[in-house]
């Protein structure tokens, strides 16, 4: 497999990791609001793809075309990264604050009675977000595409638990 088809392959799978968060960002935001930061990283990686395969539509010469590729489809991974990450965080963000706000209507004894696992998925809340610091901590720090990958793998897998808190919260107390 080419090192361009490498990268397109690691764009399609953050692109649609992102584009299944922002959707599920956007269901649970107050007004079905959009966050334009992964939009804009988005549109950022589609000029350089544009710039990969349009490149013999460019007016400049360039000295070695292949490494112009390689550079822009590099550029294009990077830009679709960090629109993963705005939108995770962001996504995280609103779990929280959704789950703090319906649980702040109960005292702690009436949460326990309705949600037995409520000690473990506290303390759980409570580690998450140092979990998420070290992802953010560590991301931007590799050039190797696969580390990226497991970056957002990482986070994906503790935005895929923290909604599953949030849905359970949410049908046992909204």
């Amino acid at each position: 497999m080419s090192n361009l088809q490498i990268h397109w392959d690691n764009i399609c799978k953050i692109y649609f990791l992102t584009k299944h968060y922002i959707l599920l960002s956007e269901e649970l935001s107050e007004d079905f609001d959009t966050f334009l930061q992964p939009l804009k990283e988005h549109r950022d990686a589609f000029d350089h793809i544009a710039r990969v395969y349009g490149q013999s539509m460019l007016k400049k010469e360039l000295d070695d075309v292949e490494k112009y590729k390689e550079d822009n489809m590099k550029k294009a991974v990077g830009h679709t990264y960090r629109a993963f990450f705005d939108t995770a965080d962001w996504l995280s963000y609103i779990c929280r604050r959704k789950i703090r706000e319906i649980l702040s209507k109960y005292t702690r004894e009436q949460i326990v009675a309705k949600f037995k696992e409520y000690d473990s998925i506290r303390k759980r809340l409570n580690e998450i977000p140092n979990e998420i610091a070290l992802i953010r901590e560590n991301k931007d720090l590799s050039d190797d595409e696969s580390v990226l990958i497991t970056e957002v793998e990482e986070y994906s897998a503790v935005l895929d638990e923290l909604l599953n808190i949030y849905d359970k919260v949410h049908s046992l107390f909204a």
